[in-house]
């Protein structure tokens, strides 16, 4: 059996290179699902909750789409691998323009969630309010002592002793009316509010969060690579066909990025040429080497039959100066008996 080929090496290379990026693109969609399910999309921390997993574990679609990128560089000749890197690369341009709308959807939820906040607020100051009215009317209303001790009770209100019940009314209605409006302050003050220091790692986190969707947004794009362009989505937008940027497609980052990734694929491609024309030589030394032995068994073969014949005529020889003799015997037998 011939040893494998640089191109039979490379081809299983990029295979295996191409089935690891599915499995990562496998593993980032159960790990999105899952840690997300089920959903909910009117809770805006639900939608908070899904941007943070795909941005958090976006390096493995990233990965994914690199291999396959490199699959492709190492078997330019597998037409299969660029067929799925060409099918990746538009699932990279999609992806892009996903992780972007992830911005407007982060400020949809966060301010979905200020005005959850306000809203619940605003009830719950309602109801402590109309609660807070209702004991100061009941102290007010009170024409005794033991009236405003049982309104308290029934009200759940501040409570009074017995031995209180020895001070004046006016004395014990101020005390009252001092208690339910400190109890009141004291209840809205600790009612959330958008602007608490509670909320402040909610609001760390959208905008790292909201970051890292941009930045995920620009690799996608980068990656996002056209064959027939020769030139990834993020070159296509800040490297437009023009002449008054050719200055800075010169010296930009992007043109010393796509001047190494054009070597690397130079490379590539001799190396595939060398691969291909020793794969010829080779076969074309086996081809030689075949006709060389067939020749040698033609040739063998003719000088088999050569001495066949030979033979034959040998014995075909022999047999009729047997006959002869026996002839001539014969014949000298005959004339001594006559």
């Amino acid at each position: 059996m011939p040893p494998p080929t640089r191109l039979d090496l490379a081809g299983d290379s990029a295979r295996l290179l191409a089935d690891a990026a599915l499995a990562l693109f496998a593993i980032y969609a159960v790990v999105v699902v899952f840690d997300n399910f089920p959903p909910r999309l009117t809770d805006p921390l639900w939608l908070l909750s899904v941007s943070t997993a795909l941005v958090n574990s976006v390096s493995i679609p990233l990965v994914g789409v690199v291999l396959l990128h490199v699959a492709a560089s190492i078997a330019p000749q597998a037409n299969w691998i660029q067929q799925r890197r060409q099918r990746f690369s538009r699932f990279a341009r999609w992806a892009a323009f996903g992780f972007l709308l992830l911005l407007p959807l982060l400020g949809f939820a966060t301010w979905r969630g200020i005005t959850n906040v306000n809203t619940a607020s605003q009830k719950q100051t309602a109801g402590l309010t109309r609660k807070a009215n209702t004991l100061l009317a009941a102290i007010n209303n009170a024409s005794s002592s033991q009236q405003l001790q049982r309104r308290m009770v029934e009200l759940q209100g501040p409570q009074l002793r017995n031995e209180d019940l020895a001070q004046p009314l006016p004395a014990l209605k101020k005390a009252g009316t001092v208690v339910v409006k400190q109890a009141l302050q004291a209840s809205l003050e600790q009612l959330p509010k958008p602007d608490s220091n509670a909320f402040k790692p909610l609001y760390i986190q959208t905008l790292r969060t909201a970051l890292l969707s941009l930045l995920s947004s620009l690799a996608f794009a980068s990656l996002a690579y056209d064959p027939l362009k020769q030139k990834s989505l993020l070159q296509s937008l800040f490297r437009p066909q023009s002449a008054g940027l050719s200055g800075l497609e010169r010296g930009g980052l992007f043109s010393r990025i796509s001047k190494q990734l054009d070597k690397i694929k130079r490379s590539t491609n001799r190396d595939a040429a060398e691969a291909l024309q020793l794969a010829d030589r080779r076969r074309s030394q086996k081809e030689a080497n075949l006709a060389k032995k067939q020749a040698e068994r033609s040739r063998s073969l003719r000088d088999l039959e050569v001495k066949r014949s030979l033979a034959q005529q040998r014995k075909l020889s022999q047999q009729r100066e047997r006959e002869q003799k026996l002839a001539e015997r014969q014949a000298r037998r005959n004339a001594n008996t006559k």
